[in-house]
């Protein structure tokens, strides 16, 4: 799949804009604070229904205006898509193909596409809330009832927690929290089950792509920390005996302590972790091997590759990794952002310079001859 084109209005600092794409490589140039990155972000909107870097929608408002318009045109494999997102007073509104879209759960899908910022380092280096929103944001891009399965959970964790903070005695919240302990357990089951499926299936392609860009040099190895189990109905039992166990405790607490909204990965590289261990450029490269182990996985689930979107990764790599990169890329649409470009693609790509949300677009081909379109 590929994104055709994008119109934005009132977005960030777009006022209104239009920007068509090479189905390759499309390298977007420009300074800092100009909208090389907003322009990305949008897409990214219209893949995952939220901005990767706000917190709030109102952060994505262009100054003085009261909402946004996005609308990217997808070309898949069965035809063209159009996924439009709009923010007005009355909330924010979903459309695949002109129609209006309910529910959440049912955008995703519609594009799909792996992003890498350096802000992704955090996925390695910092919490466990970093790597669960990892897994749960792209188990959800191949799968809408997944998202809605986490929804789900987190109703049902909300009743466990508000009974664990106003029942103060055991015996009177043993007999109501029952009820909930087997709910919370069989949706736990199947969230986790999927996340270690999914999991297994990065391991591999992360290791090998891992060994690429390191020349053989780095070994990678990925796991899921959580439950005990690998069938839903053998984690569902570990869970509820947890529950039980850790009863006293989650009463002391006030929350629920075990489950996958506490659950963890873990990156070892040559055998140590490498949160602990790993330094800052192998940290990015463990990133940098996840996303396009992420890659392989949609495609094989989706029977197409997504698009690829690297946002100012080029600038902190080496030449030998960036040259390692481009070999990955082949077959792909990507949108790689940057203040400029050490090494240019050895096929055409479309250069596309932004300056103050101003864009302007140039094909470029392998020979060095070029062609202006707008």
């Amino acid at each position: 799949m590929f994104v055709k084109n994008l119109k934005l209005k009132n977005f960030r600092n777009y006022e209104e804009t239009f920007v068509e794409f090479s189905s390759g490589i499309n390298l977007i140039c420009g300074g800092n604070g100009q909208g090389k990155t907003n322009l990305v972000e949008a897409l990214m909107l219209s893949a995952l229904t939220k901005s990767p870097r706000a917190h709030s929608d109102d952060d994505l408002v262009k100054f003085n205006e009261k909402g946004f318009f996005v609308e990217a045109e997808v070309e898949r494999n069965f035809g063209l898509l159009k996924v439009k997102t709009i923010l007005n007073e009355s909330g924010k509104h979903f459309f695949v193909n002109h129609n209006e879209v309910k529910k959440v759960s049912e955008v995703f899908g519609n594009l799909v596409a792996v992003y890498f910022s350096p802000d992704d380092l955090k996925i390695v280096s910092e919490s466990p809330a970093e790597r669960r929103e990892f897994m749960d944001t792209d188990i959800s891009q191949l799968s809408g009832s997944y998202y809605s399965l986490v929804q789900r959970y987190s109703k049902v964790l909300f009743q466990r927690n508000k009974l664990l903070k106003t029942v103060h005695n055991k015996e009177i919240l043993s007999d109501q929290i029952d009820v909930w302990d087997e709910q919370l357990a069989f949706l736990a089951s199947l969230i986790i089950r999927t996340r270690k499926n999914f999991i297994s299936k990065i391991s591999k392609p992360a290791n090998q792509t891992m060994k690429h860009i390191s020349k053989d040099a780095d070994e990678l190895k990925i796991s899921y920390v959580g439950a005990k189990g690998e069938s839903a109905e053998e984690i569902k039992s570990e869970l509820l005996k947890s529950l039980k166990f850790n009863l006293d405790k989650d009463m002391e607490l006030g929350y629920t302590s075990i489950g996958p909204h506490r659950d963890d990965l873990r990156f070892d590289l040559n055998g140590v972790d490498a949160k602990n261990f790993a330094s800052q450029g192998q940290q990015r490269s463990i990133v940098l091997a996840l996303k396009l182990a992420e890659m392989q996985v949609f495609e094989d689930e989706l029977g197409e590759k997504p698009v690829l979107v690297l946002d100012d990764v080029f600038s902190e790599l080496d030449s030998a990794r960036q040259k390692k990169l481009y070999q990955k890329f082949e077959g792909c649409q990507v949108l790689m952002t940057g203040t400029a470009f050490k090494f240019k693609p050895n096929n055409d790509y479309l250069e596309i310079k932004v300056k103050g949300a101003k864009i302007k677009t140039k094909l470029q081909f392998k020979k060095s001859v070029s062609v202006k379109f707008s």
